[in-house]
């Protein structure tokens, strides 16, 4: 694990209120009819606005700026000409690169008005609530795993499928370092919380089972019995005794700890 200093911290959160300005905002480009390909064409300018370049594309080959994950798409949903529709569920994903130091976030939105249904209600509550969860766990000199447990508890709680193949990561200088964040407890008692650990936490869940399968394109990731997906992330930091979450901007604990973005 590469444990980070404050200033590296300050430079991660930089990075950060980039990423999570872009998950508010893109929320007014979500509509029926319009595609995921505009969305990215929407985050690829917003991203290069903001003095930043997008950490995903050119990734491994990946050819967008984000992920765009609909419906019983979990992650890596790769921008296209698909047009959303009312009542679709659409998972963001977005990472931001600003002066070296990387973050990475993910949201779950709904396309249009109405009623989205007490399964759905669930889905999306329960993952968001997993991932708070998560962050609350964390506390310096303890196992990441109860991090995971945390996670995991809040996910079997609410009825959903807890998708153990799909992590997070650690995050900050790369856009996946060490240690793997599972949204299960994996049993195992290290690696230890650290001052300094930056780490992606990013639960996802499934409205049916819990297996995924690789779509042909090699990137996109699906639920194995055609189920909805959410899905939720934050970068996270352990600093002074507790976690920030640094791609949040309305986090008034992290912007008084590292300052106000330039």
């Amino acid at each position: 694990m590469r444990l980070k200093s404050f200033n590296d911290i300050r430079g991660i959160w930089r990075s950060g209120q980039i990423t999570g300005k872009l998950l508010n905002e893109i929320a007014g480009e979500i509509h029926p009819g319009q595609t995921t390909a505009a969305l990215d064409d929407y985050a690829a300018k917003f991203i290069g606005g903001h003095g930043a370049t997008a950490a995903f594309l050119g990734y491994n080959g990946f050819p967008g700026s984000i992920c765009t994950s609909i419906n019983d798409q979990v992650v890596h949903g790769i921008p296209g000409d698909r047009e959303l529709a009312a009542g679709d569920l659409l998972s963001i994903d977005v990472g931001v690169v600003l002066e070296g130091y990387v973050s990475d976030a993910a949201r779950t939105y709904v396309v249009g008005e109405g009623e989205t249904g007490p399964d759905v209600e669930r889905l999306l509550a329960g993952t968001r609530e997993s991932l708070a969860a998560g962050i609350e766990a964390i506390e310096p000199g303890e196992p990441l795993r109860l991090v995971s447990r945390a996670i995991e508890q809040v996910l079997k709680g609410a009825r959903l499928g807890v998708i153990r193949e799909l992590t997070g990561h650690g995050v900050g200088f790369a856009l996946h370092e060490e240690p793997t964040v599972c949204n299960y407890d994996p049993g195992q008692r290290l690696p230890l919380v650290s001052e300094g650990l930056v780490i992606a936490i990013e639960p996802m869940a499934t409205l049916g089972s819990a297996g995924v399968i690789l779509a042909a394109d090699n990137w996109t990731y699906l639920t194995a019995d055609g189920s909805l997906a959410a899905h939720y992330e934050h970068t996270v930091a352990c600093w002074d005794g507790h976690g920030f979450i640094l791609t949040d901007p309305a986090d008034e604990q992290a912007v008084q700890a590292f300052g106000r973005a330039a």
